[in-house]
């Protein structure tokens, strides 16, 4: 709701075709699926289970994030429920790549790099996909 609502009062959604919009949404629906409640460093110095054991690893992306988006497209694909049947290859792709963007964009230790983004409103009125991280 919370996402719809700046999406159109910054007229951000007037600018997104369907596909778009429903990548918007299904990424604010999906941003915190399946989350534990604690922070992404104590996640990694307690080893959960949810970083398949690579804790000692250096990912680029916040793990916590990464697994709320493969979730969120581990239902989507599920037989029962099939949300992406029927979509071409290259559209599942575009959609996948910009919910997982979108999702990514919630990890609080980006706030700093999209808020200095957000200093040129000619970048974001240019960049539909970053308009929608923001």
């Amino acid at each position: 709701q919370t996402t719809n609502a700046l999406a159109t009062s910054t007229g951000t959604m007037a600018r997104l075709d369907a596909w778009e919009r429903f990548a918007l949404l299904s990424a604010a629906f999906c941003h915190d699926m399946d989350k534990m409640g604690v922070s992404e460093e104590f996640l990694s110095k307690a080893g959960d289970s949810t970083h398949g054991g690579y804790k000692d690893l250096v990912f680029r992306d916040p793990l916590q994030e990464k697994h709320h988006a493969l979730r969120a497209f581990g239902i989507m694909a599920d037989r029962d429920i099939r949300t992406l049947d029927g979509v071409s290859s290259a559209k599942y792709y575009q959609f996948r790549s910009s919910v997982s963007k979108i999702i990514l964009a919630t990890d609080m230790n980006r706030h700093s790099s999209y808020s200095a983004r957000l200093q040129d409103p000619a970048v974001v009125e240019m960049d539909k996909q970053l308009a929608m991280e923001l």
